[in-house]
């Protein structure tokens, strides 16, 4: 039993396509020999036919037997051992799930339970279940994967980050909230204009400035109107101060190169965490049920502050704070009002979350001492617990690596 792209030394295919741009379709093949997931996920069960996508309709494009060997596919499909794995590596996209039964499995004639799918996505088994059941169809086999939390795991014992000591008692905390931004999701504007409207964005250190997606305030400001404007409060506030809000300028933390996408940890933040109360994390995801993808979706965002010991907001779709603590991390209720976590109308989610940053930036020094002490313990639990989760990989012990290999790859289905 193997990964039959090692094994046969033949590398893996990443098909990129998209979607989206009919105009000027990105679409091709990029051919690689090491993944991520080929470390952290044991291959010794099955034989594998390892392939990585980008978006569901890659098989549209490609069809499957073009990319893989004739031998296999018939293997595929007949015996009893070998399978197809796709992976959607590094993202969260609910929406593979209708395309790749569409290819794979009616089109293909790939049984679904020869094929795996996997990403970040939390709820992936459950979109897979709901559109197999509502089709008549098999289920495909499903795991969620989090290559995230490992990297951000083994970056942080790379750069000593246990021996940052991140919440001080004694300290004033000038700047009381850390909020990164790159990529102008809505979500993301949307928060800092609210911030800078309730005049809070003095309060902590903030970044949103030009990135890749080529998105500034022209661009965003009437979608971010329309999309909240059954919500009277958030369009009062940001009408009010819609001047003051566009003509923000851009605005840097550690770097003024936002087009990279650096998904690492980096010791030139650490005193961002340092000197700041509360992460207020703005994740991928966010919108519940309003077209957009909708995941639950952990990437190195959340796991950054774990590593640094530092408390955090979690700016992202509902029932996400549940994940976390299911993977044996603590979240800060009632030190933090975590109610927002329960939150399915976005527009209030938002409003809570503001809310807390509000009430945390206003604290008194005596309040900043107790808020310190009490998040202290949580902050050390997740450290440890986020740092201890590659030390059986660092120390090469293979009963060990086989528990790590559990702790990165979840079977949903």
């Amino acid at each position: 039993m193997a990964l039959l792209n090692k094994e046969l030394g033949i590398g893996f295919d990443f098909v990129r396509t998209d979607r989206i741009n009919l105009t000027n379709p990105i679409n091709f093949i990029r051919h690689d020999n090491n993944c991520l997931i080929w470390l952290i996920r044991t291959w010794d069960d099955k034989d594998y036919y390892y392939i990585e996508i980008f978006q569901g309709n890659a098989f549209h494009v490609y069809p499957i037997d073009t990319l893989v060997p004739y031998d296999i596919l018939e293997k595929i499909k007949t015996d009893n051992h070998t399978y197809l794995y796709i992976c959607n590596t590094h993202e969260a996209f609910l929406d593979i799930v209708e395309p790749l039964y569409e290819s794979l499995v009616i089109e293909a004639g790939i049984p679904a339970k020869k094929i795996y799918i996997s990403n970040e996505a939390a709820d992936l088994g459950k979109t897979v279940k709901k559109y197999a059941d509502s089709h008549g169809l098999e289920y495909m086999n499903v795991e969620w994967v989090l290559e995230f939390e490992y990297s951000i795991s083994t970056q942080a014992q790379m750069n000593n980050a246990k021996n940052a000591q991140i919440l001080y008692p004694m300290r004033s905390y000038p700047k009381r909230y850390l909020n990164f931004n790159r990529r102008w999701r809505l979500h993301r504007p949307t928060l800092v204009a609210l911030l800078k409207a309730r005049g809070l964005l003095d309060k902590g250190y903030v970044s949103l400035a030009p990135s890749d997606d080529g998105r500034d305030w022209n661009h965003m400001w009437p979608w971010i109107l329309s999309h909240h404007r059954n919500d009277e409060e958030i369009t009062e506030l940001l009408t009010k101060h819609e001047n003051e809000i566009i003509n923000m300028p851009p605005m840097y933390l550690d770097t003024d190169e936002l087009v990279e996408n650096r998904a690492i940890l980096e010791k030139r933040s650490f005193n961002l965490y340092r000197d700041t109360l509360v992460s207020v994390v703005s994740e991928t995801t966010f919108y519940h049920g309003s077209g957009m993808n909708e995941a639950r979706f952990l990437s190195e965002k959340i796991f950054k502050p774990i590593a640094m010991g530092h408390p955090f907001i979690f700016v992202t779709v509902p029932k996400s704070l549940e994940l976390l603590r299911e993977l044996g991390y603590k979240t800060f209720s009632p030190i933090i009002d975590e109610s927002y976590d329960d939150e399915f109308d976005d527009c209030e989610r938002l409003k809570k979350i503001v809310k807390e940053i509000e009430r945390i930036s206003n604290l008194s020094p005596q309040e900043v001492k107790e808020f310190c002490i009490q998040a202290g313990s949580i902050c050390k639990h997740n450290q440890k617990v986020i740092l201890e989760k590659t030390e059986a990989f660092r120390n090469g012990s293979d009963p060990e690596c086989k528990i790590l290999h559990r702790n990165f790859v979840r079977t949903l289905l």
